[in-house]
């Protein structure tokens, strides 16, 4: 038996539906602190105890510590998923097979 994953888009939809939770109010307030950093065109900033990581003009992300400023990936899963660990030889096989790799 399969354990049921759930998206965080319907975990949204269920709290905003099911729970009552209006989340455009909390939206605006999250817009609020935000909007300030927005201006001043930050990657990322602290708030509250939390990073605000920005892509643009885009709140993309809330994450819990600092991240590396020269990091590519910007979302805070990457300890769980593993996106930050080195995936090996990422060179094209035919590069490979031309000097001899295997």
């Amino acid at each position: 038996m399969t354990k049921v994953q759930i998206s965080d888009h319907a975990l949204v939809r269920w709290l905003e539906r099911a729970q009552g939770i209006d989340m455009e109010w909390w939206r605006s307030v999250l817009a609020e602190i935000a909007q300030p950093f927005a201006d001043m065109k930050c990657q990322h900033a602290e708030a509250g105890g939390v990073w605000l990581i920005f892509r643009g003009d885009v709140l993309v992300t809330v994450a819990p510590e600092r991240p590396d400023p020269g990091a590519n990936v910007r979302h805070d899963r990457h300890a769980v998923n593993g996106t930050d660990k080195w995936q090996g030889d990422t060179r094209h096989w035919k590069h490979k097979k031309r000097r001899g790799c295997k």
